[in-house]
């Protein structure tokens, strides 16, 4: 066996670990690959093994990237400060950068969780026969926003014309709804013209704190 497939065991902060020397030079301008790629002499504990003063339970993690050059965690993990810590005292540039992506990446998923969206249906119906009123359908994702535009049809009147469509559909945007979709069935043998459109807004979670609801309608 080459000296730089040699297998060489580790001592991290009273964590043992086994690799080849080739994995811990992966990075040769690293403080691993500078150690071990015959720079300076190791220091080593009593049973011979390479010694390293540093958390040993993240090293697994600096470890694994050597081998595979990705950054895969535990979804529960919770030492990526350490983890950065580490990365950059093993000056490993690559896992330096991707510690930061995860971080960045993390950031973002918490910030999407704290929102949700709030749909709303129109369905505008034409009847076939002239004497028939029009009718309106409106289904809302939530029963608070079912109680919000059944207040705002109060508001504007009971008269299904295409004005007041229109009316619905304006104060609906004035409630930061937007239309995502509008479509268009032909009439059929039951039901004239049929419009459809689907709205939609994004709206803080309701386990949000008053503040912080405030603070990101603001940032809408």
């Amino acid at each position: 066996m080459s000296a730089t497939n040699s297998i060489v065991t580790l001592n991290v902060g009273g964590h043992i670990y086994t690799t080849t020397r080739s994995t811990l030079t992966s990075y040769p301008d690293s403080m691993l690959g500078a150690m071990f790629g015959g720079d300076f002499d190791a220091l080593r504990d009593d049973q011979g093994r390479y010694f390293i003063d540093r958390d040993g339970t993240v090293f697994e993690h600096v470890l694994n990237f050597l081998r595979t050059t990705q950054l895969v965690l535990p979804k529960d993990f919770k030492k990526l400060d350490l983890l950065e810590i580490e990365a950059d005292f093993y000056q490993i540039q690559p896992l330096i950068e991707a510690v930061k992506a995860y971080k960045a990446r993390l950031e973002q998923s918490k910030k999407e969780e704290r929102w949700t969206h709030d749909v709303v249906l129109v369905t505008f119906t034409e009847e076939i026969h002239s004497y028939d009123d029009p009718s309106l359908s409106v289904n809302a994702s939530r029963p608070e926003v079912d109680r919000m535009v059944k207040d705002l049809r109060k508001k504007i009147g009971l008269n299904l014309c295409e004005r007041y469509l229109a009316e619905l559909l304006g104060k609906l945007r004035d409630n930061s709804f937007t239309v995502q979709s509008y479509g268009v069935v032909p009439p059929d043998k039951k039901h004239g013209l049929r419009q459809i459109w689907t709205l939609e807004r994004k709206v803080p979670e309701d386990n949000m704190s008053p503040m912080d609801r405030m603070r990101a309608l603001l940032k809408m």
